[in-house]
Formats: C-alpha cells, sequence, structure tokens
C-alpha cells in the first residue's frame, strides 16, 4: 500500500540476507539542471530485520515531521518553494523565474487542489498578462508565454512528487497552435530596436549582460561571429577588431570600434586576460565569480540575452535584432552603402566601381562609423 505523503518509504531488498527492509525519507528537494526538473532529495535511514522495525526508524527520524507542500497550498506558495530550491544552485535562472511568475496573478492564489488542467490551458491561451506601477496591462509575448509554460511544468512536478496530486496537470497539455506560430514568426523576423527600446538599453547598463546588448548594436557581428572573437585579433589601441566566418566577404574582416563603446571592450578584455581566455567575451557572470574562464558560447549567450530582455520588458527581440539595429542606423546615419556591406561582410559583387577600382583606406572606414549615431537620427 502506498505511504501517506510525508511518511517515509520502506523497501524490500533483493538477495538472500537477514536484513531486507529498507527504510528512507525525503529530506529535501533540488532542480535538475540537466532535466529541467525538480527532483526528491532522499535520505536511507538503513536495513532492518523486518518492516515494524524499519517503520520505528522512519518514526524516530520524524518526530517532528516536515511537511514541504499541502494541499492547501496556494500555486504562489508552491512556486516560492520552488524558487527557494533552485536558487541554491542557480540563482539567475531562479530571478528569471521570478520575472515569469509575475504574468500568473489571475491563479497564483488557487489553491493547489482547485485547478484543473483546463483551467491552466485556458489561462495561458488567453494571453497572460500583469499590471505595472502605473496601472497598464502588460501582455506576455509567446516567448514568455512559453517560459511560463515550462515554469507551470516545474511547480507541477514538485507538487506530483509530494504525492499531493497524481498527475502532473500542466504536462497534461500542449501550447496552443496559435502561440506556437506566433513564437516560431518572432524568432524567424529580425525587428531592430526602436529609439525608445535603445534609450532603455542604454539606461540600464547596470544590469547583468545588457552592456553586450549595447555594444552589439554599434558592433554588426552576427551572434554566432561575435562570441568567437579573440583576443589576439582585438586591438584596443588601434581601435578595430577582426573576426568573422559565416561567408566567404565576411571572413576575418577589420571592424573598427565605436567610441562610445570602448571602455566595455577594455572591460571584456581585461577580464578575458585575468581568466588567460583566448576569447575577448567570457560569461562575465561565471568568471567574475570564478578563477575557471567560462566562454560565451552561443547557447550561454541566448540565455543571457532572452534573461536581459526579460528584465527590460523587451522579451519580444532576438539576439540577431541587434545586427539589423546596426543596419538600420547605420543607413539613418548616412553612413556610405558600401561601407556597411563591407563591415557588415555583406557582397559587393553588385558594386563594380567600388569594389574593382576604388580600395578604401581603413581610416575612411572609421571616419564612416563616426558617423554613426545611437538616437538613429541623421546629423
Amino acid at each position: 500500500m502506498k505511504r501517506a505523503n510525508g511518511q517515509g518509504s520502506i523497501s524490500t531488498l533483493k538477495g538472500k540476507r537477514r536484513k531486507k527492509k529498507g527504510a528512507r525519507v525525503v529530506t529535501g528537494y533540488q532542480y535538475d539542471e540537466k532535466k529541467d526538473t525538480v527532483i526528491q532529495i532522499r535520505k536511507s535511514l538503513g536495513v532492518y530485520k523486518t518492516e515494524s522495525e524499519a517503520q520505528r526508524a522512519i518514526d524516530n527520524y520524524q518526530r517532528n515531521p516536515y511537511e514541504f507542500l499541502n494541499k492547501d497550498m496556494v500555486l504562489n506558495e508552491v512556486f516560492l518553494k520552488l524558487h527557494e530550491i533552485i536558487y541554491e544552485t542557480n540563482p539567475d535562472y531562479a530571478d528569471d523565474l521570478k520575472y515569469h511568475w509575475r504574468y500568473c496573478d489571475q491563479i497564483k492564489n488557487e489553491k493547489i487542489t482547485s485547478l484543473q488542467t483546463v483551467h491552466l490551458m485556458r489561462f495561458l491561451n488567453s494571453t497572460p498578462f500583469y499590471i505595472d506601477d502605473n496601472g497598464n496591462k502588460k501582455y506576455a509575448s509567446p516567448n514568455t508565454i512559453m517560459r511560463i509554460k515550462s515554469l507551470l511544468n516545474q511547480m507541477y512536478d514538485l507538487v506530483t512528487a509530494e504525492s499531493i496530486l497524481p498527475v502532473n496537470l500542466a504536462r497534461n497539455f500542449k501550447i496552443s497552435k496559435k502561440v506556437k506560430r506566433e513564437y516560431k514568426q518572432q524568432h524567424k523576423r529580425h525587428v531592430p530596436f526602436s529609439k525608445e527600446e535603445r534609450e532603455i538599453i542604454k539606461s540600464r547598463l547596470d544590469y547583468p549582460f545588457v552592456d553586450f546588448i549595447y555594444i552589439s548594436i554599434f558592433m554588426e557581428w552576427r551572434p554566432g561571429e561575435l562570441v568567437e572573437i579573440l583576443t589576439e585579433n582585438t586591438f584596443l589601441e588601434e581601435g578595430y577588431v577582426i573576426g568573422g566566418k559565416k561567408t566567404e566577404n565576411g571572413y576575418m574582416r577589420t571592424v573598427p570600434i565605436h567610441p562610445s563603446i570602448k571602455n566595455i571592450i577594455r572591460s571584456y578584455y581585461d577580464l578575458a586576460k585575468e581568466l588567460n581566455s583566448p576569447y575577448l567575451f567570457n560569461d562575465p557572470y561565471i568568471s567574475r565569480h570564478s578563477t575557471t574562464a567560462k566562454h560565451l558560447s552561443y547557447s550561454n549567450y541566448r540565455y543571457r540575452f532572452s534573461k536581459a530582455m526579460a528584465h527590460l520588458g523587451l522579451d519580444s527581440h532576438t539576439p540577431h535584432d541587434s545586427r539589423t539595429t546596426f543596419a538600420t542606423i547605420a543607413k539613418t546615419s548616412g553612413i556610405d552603402a558600401f561601407a556597411i556591406k563591407k563591415i557588415m561582410g555583406h557582397s559587393t559583387k553588385n558594386d563594380v566601381t567600388e569594389d574593382c577600382y576604388i580600395d578604401p583606406d581603413f581610416q575612411w572606414y572609421v571616419e564612416q562609423m563616426g558617423k554613426f549615431n545611437y538616437d538613429g537620427e541623421k546629423e
């Protein structure tokens, strides 16, 4: 017979042995990052001859039973427990969950046992929202809805682990096709940051990773190229960086460093040297608290980007939008079209005269980049 929640477990061990009854209890939970779920932490209390002896060991251990969750709790209490568990091993991710949980005001005070799968499904498919400090409704983007679904999955993993519900209600349904379609479209199109959005980014350079998004708007690299730039190809005093590998035209191109981001680039360069990393960009929020360099891989970049965008309320954007923003600002700033193509690694085969007969020196590209106006208005 299945034991009640919090009463420990007794198992019968196989093989020929005098003591066959093993006793163990659940002492807590931890977040499994690889499986993206919460798992139980079990403690063995030993092996005994009889079931009554094993039960006595459990009773002695639990004279003051520790109840992690109970059926009278509301969803917000479950979230706080989950946040506490994840925060111990991954505080950044835990804080990210807080951002998405604020969209759940409509259900957060509902009892665990009062909601059914259909309620969760309707909630997500009706576009969750929260009320900001000015009384305005802020609706979740398709990307945020997908993240809320993942959060609910984890919360109900915890509920089922505590045997409060027999099945995970959140994993019992899928996001609507409409939301999935909008999510895919959001990640396919590249939308430049508006002037207002760029002002928000510039005003929050103190928040983790926002400075990286800021410099990526000035540096036209594709995300996959940006994270592969080497310190040996970074020339701070001369004011340029060499990199790029996706296309023939973009391979190992020389790109000027705009004066507005030189100090930020220098801070990443100094960190890389301190960590003895060959890469210019390392994950600053791991590396600054570790003696081991953590190269900012593309997957790390996407995660940090999404977290920062969510914090700023700009989570409809994707990493490639920084490059699109560069192209937009460069054009409105009056930068020469040939220079834009060369700097971005685009083909210039249709620019016959310029490509065949004109070979601008690097200083000309520096002068062109000097026109780049972050506010996006012609000088």
